[in-house]
């Protein structure tokens, strides 16, 4: 076992659910010393024609940089490419609601301005959840409403140098993605670190992360599960999946393996989550290059599909998120 300085655990993380009621979740005050750094907004939605689309978004206080808008272009042969519409979406301050049992994001104040001023043809932005509930809209480019799809998950890294909260809730969503009826997941992520640096710079990127994989499947029977899975370095492996029966499965040790393909990307990984095996499959059509090459370190994102071995349970549909850097995998298939 690696010895830490007095008080100091590395990055080993302490795993649980959480029950996402907006009156709990006081984004204002500091937990365990830190604050809120930043949130994210990401999923993916399918059409009857078995065509995928993607939204990702990031929050910074009131400001937003935009939207990744990712689709096939209309050919289930292509990957996911970065659409034209991602320049369209809004972008710099929003107003915000941050107390009560409804949390509200909308009008940018850039729209504010005379409208010359604007890049033609920018939508609004609306976002809004509850307990139960979270609507989203990005003008036409996509307008989605579901409901929660049970508890949220976290972890907490007491590490003296890089402390972290990460939570994150899921939604099950339906509704329009650029004029085609889509349906699928949408998490909604708030992270809290050391104040004065970008997720990019705090350490966990940059060095602890190897791959981070997030899921959600939904059954016939309309229950669903899902969940965040992690390997990283210096103990950084939470994994917590959630059932919308109430039952939370949850490790601080996932020990993955890794089956890797041309250009390092992963084929086929498993995670143990406790007694519990997961699998998760990422086809070519899911590779998000050019959204990757947006970052740098050889970083690594994609859609895939994950099921926990053994599971009987017809599957209605199941969209993963899975990202990392296949370059601090070792040739076993390990995290090196």
């Amino acid at each position: 076992m690696t010895s830490y300085k007095l008080g100091d655990f590395g990055a080993h993380p302490v795993v649980g659910a959480f029950d996402p009621d907006p009156e709990d979740m006081e984004l204002l005050a500091s937990k365990h010393g830190i604050g809120l750094q930043a949130t994210w907004l990401y999923g993916f939605f399918r059409d009857a024609d078995g065509l995928t689309y993607c939204a990702e978004r990031k929050f910074v206080g009131s400001l937003t940089s935009g939207c990744f808008v990712m689709t096939q272009h209309g050919d289930a042969s292509n990957e996911l490419n970065v659409h034209k519409d991602s320049g369209r979406s809004a972008r710099g301050e929003l107003r915000r609601v941050l107390e009560g049992k409804t949390r509200r994001w909308s009008d940018p104040v850039f729209q504010r301005l005379p409208k010359d001023v604007l890049p033609n043809g920018e939508q609004p932005m609306e976002l809004e959840f509850t307990r139960e509930r979270l609507v989203y809209n990005e003008g036409d480019i996509l307008s989605l409403e579901g409901p929660s799809v049970g508890r949220g998950v976290q972890f907490f890294i007491p590490s003296l140098d890089r402390p972290l909260l990460y939570t994150s809730t899921c939604f099950w969503m339906e509704g329009e993605f650029q004029g085609k009826h889509v349906s699928g997941p949408i998490w909604f992520d708030n992270a809290y670190w050391n104040h004065g640096l970008e997720w990019k710079e705090y350490g966990y990127f940059n060095d602890f992360q190897i791959m981070w994989h997030v899921f959600c499947n939904k059954f016939d029977d309309g229950s669903f599960e899902w969940g965040h899975l992690v390997s990283g370095r210096e103990g950084f492996s939470p994994g917590v999946v959630v059932q919308s029966t109430g039952e939370v499965t949850a490790t601080s040790k996932t020990d993955p393996t890794f089956e890797l393909a041309d250009g390092a990307w992963p084929t086929k990984t498993t995670w143990l989550v406790d007694d519990k095996t997961y699998t998760f499959e990422g086809p070519n059509t899911g590779r998000m290059t050019e959204f990757s090459e947006s970052r740098w370190a050889n970083y690594r994102a994609q859609l895939g599909q994950t099921r926990l071995d053994g599971d009987t349970r017809t599957l209605a549909d199941g969209l993963t998120w899975n990202e990392g850097f296949t370059n601090r995998i070792g040739p076993d298939g390990k995290p090196a």
